[in-house]
């Protein structure tokens, strides 16, 4: 289970955006910085930003609404104390077998997600790609980080075409096959396996929302 943040590091300088996404003396939460989530594990990741104890159930209660609407969608659970909740997409839908490029039919999936992103201090993001167990470890390894690389690239370009804000904080994980859903003994539970899994924590708006009770 590994954090890919070259992944960052080389995508951001492509499109010259590493140092300039980096927060100003404008941004609204000078505290909440990418950088200092970058070089956490995807376990400390998932804890943070912490809810304060007296706004869960605020908090819950929008997220658990937010993630019901979207259930139509796509496949959706919800996980720490029903404040975060995770959008999981088959790999079949965004990759043909083995490509690392997304296919003709990937931004129909995708393109569902970007309402979520478009206050970038509502949510933290955290992208997990994972494979089944087939091939060597290297060979899953590149195959996670190859479709990360592909995922980014489709989030650099909804912020190059102003869909999405450059402040969104985003933190990739390419996981191969360390965090299987079932065990891979038969070729549907590989298929189970093979997955793009997106996070959605709460970022600093909406805990100052819950805090003025103006979370809605």
């Amino acid at each position: 289970m590994k954090q890919i943040a070259v992944i960052f590091t080389i995508l951001a300088s492509i499109c010259g955006i590493s140092q300039a996404k980096a927060q100003t003396d404008t941004t609204p939460y000078p505290d909440y910085r990418e950088e200092s989530f970058m070089d956490m594990d995807f376990e400390p990741n998932l804890l943070t930003p912490e809810v304060p104890a007296a706004l869960k159930g605020t908090v819950s209660d929008y997220v658990v609404r937010v993630a019901e609407s979207l259930k139509r969608q796509a496949v959706i659970d919800i996980m720490r104390d029903a404040d975060v909740f995770v959008v999981n997409i088959p790999s079949e839908d965004l990759f043909l077998p083995n490509d690392t490029l997304l296919s003709d039919y990937a931004p129909q999936q995708l393109d569902k997600l970007l309402p979520l992103m478009k206050d970038p201090y509502m949510y933290k993001v955290l992208i997990a790609v994972h494979c089944d167990d087939t091939g060597s470890e290297a060979y899953r390894e590149h195959l996670t980080t190859e479709r990360l690389n592909s995922i980014y690239y489709w989030l650099l370009e909804a912020m190059d075409d102003g869909k999405l804000s450059e402040d969104l904080v985003v933190i990739p994980f390419a996981m191969g096959s360390s965090e299987p859903l079932l065990p891979n003994d038969t070729r549907e539970n590989r298929k189970e396996n093979r997955r793009v899994e997106f996070y959605f924590i709460p970022g600093p708006k909406m805990i100052e929302l819950a805090r003025k009770g103006t979370l809605r």
